[in-house]
């Protein structure tokens, strides 16, 4: 019988996994800058494989593909 191979390579995961960074950013202000620059501004209110969920500061909501997200970070107030 074959036994797995040990490596003592660096972990294939550390840190925050990407959901737990999209739920600490839940009904929270957020921006969005998207890969042609475009800045996206509301709160979290939906993660899925493929998209995500804004709710503007109008109220509208607008799904965001993931594929076309270059960063998210929290919106702070004044900056």
């Amino acid at each position: 019988m074959n036994e797995p191979t040990k490596t003592n390579g660096a972990p294939k995961t550390w840190g925050a996994s990407s959901a737990e960074f999209y739920a600490s950013l839940r009904d929270k202000p957020i921006q969005i800058v998207t890969l042609d620059g475009k800045i996206y501004k509301g709160m979290l209110v939906g993660v899925d494989t493929y998209d995500l969920t804004l709710r503007q500061a109008n109220g509208a909501p607008m799904l965001l593909a993931k594929h076309a997200v270059k960063f998210i970070q929290a919106d702070t107030p004044g900056a």
